[in-house]
């Protein structure tokens, strides 16, 4: 097929890329600002070897309303980001999660006394698993619907 118009075809598959990749981004927004994006989990992975480039890249895919020409690339790089975190996160701090909160039976001496702190972190403790799945399949949803639209972004091995 002969394209006239290749500018015509980049803004259809723009307007495409805000349909599709727009709604998942919002997901992905809900789930890491509601369960990674807080004060408690900033302390809590205090030492752990995260980027602040990798939260950074995080906040500012999270943060797009529209999807412009050339936003693909930065989008697939912040996945690659989510990626590492998640794997970061799942690696060295669900190991160890229920100790960094304090409500570990395993560690008595630092368990928090304040019964409300210790009932919400063992809310946090319990829900934290499946808060971290939510965000690996919202993840890998964006990425798998970025390389429909974009396959050029898959880096050849």
């Amino acid at each position: 097929m002969l394209v006239l118009y290749p500018e015509l075809e980049r803004k259809e598959l723009i307007d495409q890329s805000n349909e599709t990749l727009l709604p998942l981004i919002r997901k992905i927004r809900r789930v890491f600002e509601d369960h990674f994006d807080r004060t408690w989990f900033a302390i809590i992975i205090d030492g752990l070897p995260i980027d602040f480039r990798t939260i950074r890249m995080i906040r500012e895919l999270v943060g797009l309303q529209s999807i412009h020409v050339g936003d693909e690339w930065f989008i697939y790089q912040a996945v690659v980001e989510l990626s590492r975190f998640s794997l970061l996160i799942r690696k060295f701090l669900l190991p160890v999660l229920k100790e960094r909160l304090g409500v570990s039976g395993l560690m008595p001496h630092r368990v928090v006394r304040d019964r409300t702190q210790y009932i919400l972190r063992r809310f946090v403790a319990y829900t934290f698993p499946y808060n971290l799945e939510r965000l690996e399949g919202l993840t890998g949803q964006l990425r798998s619907s970025l390389l429909s639209a974009y396959p050029s972004l898959e880096p050849q091995s």
